[in-house]
């Protein structure tokens, strides 16, 4: 099939019913973040997660993050975290971090988002992004455009390159030039833990997370 393209700063509501059509009937969407462009499912549509992973040709083990139309929305779904992991939620979102949150029970989402008792999440700083997600009930993925191996597509003609026939909505932003993917930091009840640095400074993220002790 080919894919359906959408302006990210010149949509209709057609666009967005349509968009949204696509995430409940478990296709994939490429979109644009405040890094890099990801793929998205419905995180709670069966089968959508196993397709994502199958067109990747990712490691079934390696957990796939979430992401949230605003901090907000994803707070109502994480009330159960402590005082410190909720002032750095406020403090780092919207931003270009994904933050690994303990979940509130096994079920609270599908296993391939969730390792050993906890998800990355992510809420991006790209407000029409947010705005064209803000009305779809749940959460979606987010993983970077590229088969394994791979660099992750930066533009709209690489998408199309590596994914051809698989994706049924793009949101096209045009070229990105940044390569980075966001830092992931883990938050535990009172302190963090940087697992991978990318886009924001480890001194930036100590800053930040440091003023709220």
């Amino acid at each position: 099939m080919d894919a359906r393209i959408i302006s990210l700063y010149n949509w209709t509501e057609a666009d967005q019913a349509e968009l949204y059509a696509a995430l409940q009937q478990g296709q994939v969407i490429a979109y644009p973040t405040d890094t890099i462009y990801g793929l998205g499912v419905d995180v709670y549509h069966p089968g959508a997660v196993e397709t994502l992973q199958q067109m990747k040709g990712r490691d079934s083990q390696k957990p796939v993050s979430v992401l949230y139309a605003s901090t907000g929305r994803m707070q109502r779904d994480f009330n159960h975290l402590s005082n410190f992991q909720m002032s750095a939620v406020n403090a780092l979102f919207p931003g270009c971090v994904t933050l690994l949150l303990p979940v509130k029970s096994e079920e609270q989402f599908p296993a391939p988002f969730t390792r050993n008792g906890t998800v990355g999440v992510r809420v991006v700083d790209l407000p029409a992004l947010n705005m064209l997600l803000s009305g779809y009930p749940h959460p979606i993925s987010t993983t970077s455009i590229n088969p394994a191996t791979q660099k992750p597509a930066s533009s709209l003609a690489e998408i199309q390159d590596y994914f051809p026939r698989e994706i049924s909505v793009i949101i096209d932003n045009g070229f990105t030039e940044n390569t980075q993917a966001s830092t992931i930091i883990k938050l535990f009840e009172n302190s963090w833990e940087i697992i991978r640095v990318g886009i924001v400074p480890t001194e930036s993220v100590d800053a930040i997370l440091n003023s709220l002790k």
